[in-house]
């Protein structure tokens, strides 16, 4: 039997939903929707069914990219991707059984963004569990707040440098910066963020992270800048151009948001214009939409609204877990989840063994920007963004 494409079942099914005559199908295009239930009837008087309703919106919101392919094919891909992203919640759910009791009480909360991070890495748990145990132990004699301590857990986790050549000019690093920001400062991360980039052979940018810390938008935003190795003029001068690409934010998003994207090498020339078809559709869900749409940019290459129509799925595998307790924190941790899967994934028309790779810009992005602020707001009982 020939291979029936999306399109020509797309093109069917839509003639079905909207009232229009299809006509008889070609025999393989009639065989292959009644098979899958996504009609009824016969092929001269068809019914769509409540099956074929669905097939007709998955087809549809990814039309530009699957209306060549076999309908087979894309079928196995997205039960493929979400089988993945059902594996990823599983283990996040163990992560957070694991890891709970080693984290203080005020970090527990923020340990769900973690274990997603952890869980995105896709080796055996009990090793990631370990792994992350003894990085929490290299921080956990930092002082501090609890919660910056987690984040500078995340990062070394996720590392591949020797930590045990950088604890001492760490240590060193981490009093400089509380000596001028006091005990507030996330001290513990920046010096995690700048011994990581320079690594065990080379001083770390922490002069260009004084002098960018006054307007960088926080502690984590000035030692992603400072870590790439720029002067201070340059990293405000690509931050300023990229935010002068974006679209209207609030001012603090749209600060963070380029802080991301001058801290990440770019490698895509849509970056922009996708950020601007992103943030109106995640804006009801998203506080800081520009942060959000920056990180979905730089993920899967497929278009916004199939994005968007991953994130709910994954939406629904976080609800599904339990893996936090408001809708705000859900939508987070489901970006989370569609961030973290190879971006070749979403595309590949085979499993692809590309392991996730983050970031330290996406995981502070994630962790601080988006996540930590839910956290804290839900700690004042203040509601959460409009839906």
């Amino acid at each position: 039997m020939a291979s029936v494409t999306c399109g020509a079942v797309r093109t069917y099914l839509s003639s079905l939903a909207t009232g229009r005559p299809p006509g008889i199908p070609m025999t393989e295009v009639w065989e292959s929707v009644a098979r899958h239930g996504a009609v009824e009837g016969t092929a001269s008087s068809p019914t769509l069914t409540d099956v074929g309703r669905r097939v007709l919106a998955e087809l549809e919101v990814r039309a530009s990219r699957t209306d060549p392919l076999p309908l087979e094919t894309v079928a196995e891909q997205l039960d493929r991707i979400g089988a993945d992203l059902d594996d990823v919640a599983k283990s996040a759910s163990y992560f957070l059984a694991e890891l709970g009791p080693v984290v203080p009480t005020e970090a527990v909360p923020l340990l769900r963004i973690v274990a997603l991070g952890l869980a995105n890495r896709r080796e055996t748990p009990e090793a990631i569990a370990e792994e992350f145990r003894n990085a929490w132990g290299s921080v956990e004699v930092m002082g501090g707040d609890p919660r910056d301590r987690l984040l500078a857990a995340e990062l070394i986790n996720s590392a591949t440098a020797p930590i045990e050549q950088l604890y001492a000019p760490m240590m060193t690093t981490m009093e400089r910066v509380r000596s001028q920001g006091g005990q507030r400062a996330s001290a513990v991360t920046v010096a995690t963020v700048l011994h990581l980039a320079a690594g065990p052979e080379k001083e770390p940018a922490l002069e260009t992270f004084f002098a960018l810390r006054p307007n960088a938008g926080g502690d984590e935003a000035a030692a992603l800048l400072a870590a790439t190795g720029r002067s201070a003029t340059e990293s405000v001068q690509l931050r300023d151009k990229w935010l002068s690409t974006l679209p209207k934010l609030d001012p603090v998003d749209g600060q963070l948001a380029s802080a991301y994207l001058a801290a990440e090498p770019i490698t895509r020339s849509d970056v922009a214009s996708r950020i601007h078809a992103l943030v109106p559709l995640l804006a009801p869900k998203f506080a800081r939409p520009g942060v959000a749409a920056s990180l979905l940019a730089m993920s899967a290459p497929i278009e916004p609204a199939e994005l968007v129509n991953w994130l709910e799925k994954a939406g629904n595998l976080a609800r599904a877990r339990k893996l936090a307790p408001t809708d705000a924190e859900l939508d987070s941790l489901a970006l989370a989840l569609v961030h973290g899967l190879p971006s070749a994934e979403f595309v590949a028309t085979a499993a692809d063994a590309a392991q996730y790779e983050p970031s330290a810009a996406s995981l502070v992005a994630l962790h601080a920007w988006l996540y930590r602020p839910l956290v804290a707001a839900g700690n004042r009982g203040v509601p959460a963004p409009a839906r």
